[in-house]
């Protein structure tokens, strides 16, 4: 897997903002772009390569889910990859490791890789929840909630420990930090080896992101 950069756009932007984005933004290799999902349409432009993600999924199949949107449907829509078990999911939503577990399944049945999102704290009990034949499909990305809307990241001898833990689990599976990334600290993330970043705030002005990008392009 090439060194990805997924823009989580989170509950932000209206459509006037996002059109903005795409007119800025160029498509590159590195980037994934994870708009909310009335606004993953806006990048199946003609002619471009933007990767989709998507920030949620359902956890069960088509059927009577009302408000529910399923794996296949995001599939329909080009996406890519899907953010599972965010920070803000577990916590707002209160969503549990089993039913994370069930939407690794669904996007997996459909061709979508998941992007699980973890804390320390959510390591054994995650992988546990997990169905071990999938767990090489999964990309698994460090997310500590103390760390994310700043300006710095958790410390560098942090996520290399969370790295080595996530290791012990899924020794073949990409490993991804998300957490406060910006410009001035991607040149650091990249000093670690990891295979991604989960970019949030530093996503949305299409200036800041573009020159994140930049810094990613230089370094590699």
């Amino acid at each position: 897997m090439s060194f990805k950069v997924i823009a989580n756009f989170k509950s932000n932007l209206t459509q006037k903002e996002v059109i903005s984005w795409v007119k800025t933004v160029k498509p590159t290799p590195n980037i994934v772009v994870a708009p909310s999902f009335i606004h993953l349409s806006s990048f199946l432009i003609p002619n471009s390569s933007y990767a989709l993600a998507a920030q949620d999924v359902s956890p069960f199949p088509p059927g009577s889910y009302t408000g529910a949107i399923n794996a296949g449907q995001l599939k329909d829509l080009g996406v890519s990859y899907c953010i599972v078990g965010h920070s803000e999911r577990r916590r707002y939503f209160h969503e549990t490791t089993s039913e994370i577990a069930g939407k690794v399944r669904e996007l997996l049945s459909a061709g979508i890789t998941p992007i699980v999102c973890l804390e320390e704290k959510d390591i054994v009990p995650q992988f546990a929840a997990l169905d071990n034949e999938l767990v090489p499909k999964c990309i698994f990305c460090f997310e500590p909630s103390a760390d994310i809307g700043g300006t710095t990241t958790a410390p560098h001898d942090v996520i290399k420990s969370v790295q080595l833990k996530v290791s012990e689990f899924a020794p073949n599976s990409p490993f991804m930090y998300g957490g406060s990334v910006t410009s001035d600290n991607i040149s650091r993330l990249l000093s670690l080896g990891i295979s991604g970043v989960l970019v949030a705030t530093a996503s949305l002005d299409p200036t800041s992101f573009n020159q994140l990008i930049h810094n990613v392009t230089h370094e590699l």
